[in-house]
């Protein structure tokens, strides 16, 4: 086969191996060129897992899409930086799929595209968060403190407390969720931690 092809023509095309070790670079670039195609669209994807929030409530007075919508708005009104938010409007995005690691799935998502300091907020925010209410459940409320020593540990407790507890108010008015769009696709738009990028910290698309 022509290994000069461009990825519209690789799109049209699938491996045919049926084990990884008898796979031809040929192939790899078929598969390349289809992640590369898939990656390209993951922030409209998330944005999709997100709207599954909606109408869940989870006992609180706002349902999750709504507190959601709330940290993320409370967040860009008090100016902090467009990854911050995104990373406010994600924080909780693991609900519906990780009932007992909510944090980890946001984080996972997220790690790719942000901060180690915002990666660090969003996958410790629980046990943050946990000040505000573990004591009532027969936890420890102090579990933040082990972090006392984190460089990211003010961080945290600020997106904790000033931003993430306080937005479960059914009478504030939160921004739509089509308002943070833009945000969220500049921000999947540009990874920059991933064993998948090449030297150059682009994804290898199978294009010679």
């Amino acid at each position: 086969m022509n290994a000069s092809h461009n990825n519209g023509d690789l799109l049209e095309q699938s491996a045919t191996f049926g084990a990884m070790t008898d796979a031809t670079e040929f192939e790899w670039k078929i598969i390349a060129a289809h992640n590369q195609h898939l990656a390209a669209d993951v922030a409209s994807r998330v944005l999709d897992h997100l709207k599954l929030l909606e109408g869940d409530h989870g006992g609180f007075a706002v349902d999750r899409l709504e507190h959601s919508l709330q940290t993320a708005t409370r967040a860009y009104r008090a100016n902090k930086s467009d990854e911050y938010v995104v990373c406010a409007l994600l924080h909780d995005i693991g609900d519906t799929l990780g009932s007992y690691n909510h944090q980890d799935i946001a984080a996972a998502i997220l790690k790719p595209f942000v901060s180690e300091e915002h990666l660090w907020m969003v996958e410790k925010h629980a046990i943050f968060q946990g000040y505000n209410f573990f004591h009532y459940l027969g936890l420890d409320r102090n579990m933040r403190d082990q972090f006392h020593d984190h460089p990211a540990y003010d961080l945290t407790v600020e997106f904790c407390q000033e931003f993430d507890q306080t937005a479960f108010d059914p009478d504030y008015d939160s921004m739509p969720l089509s308002e943070f769009v833009p945000a969220v696709e500049s921000l999947f738009a540009q990874p920059t931690n991933s064993i998948y990028l090449d030297d150059d910290g682009r994804m290898p698309g199978g294009e010679d």
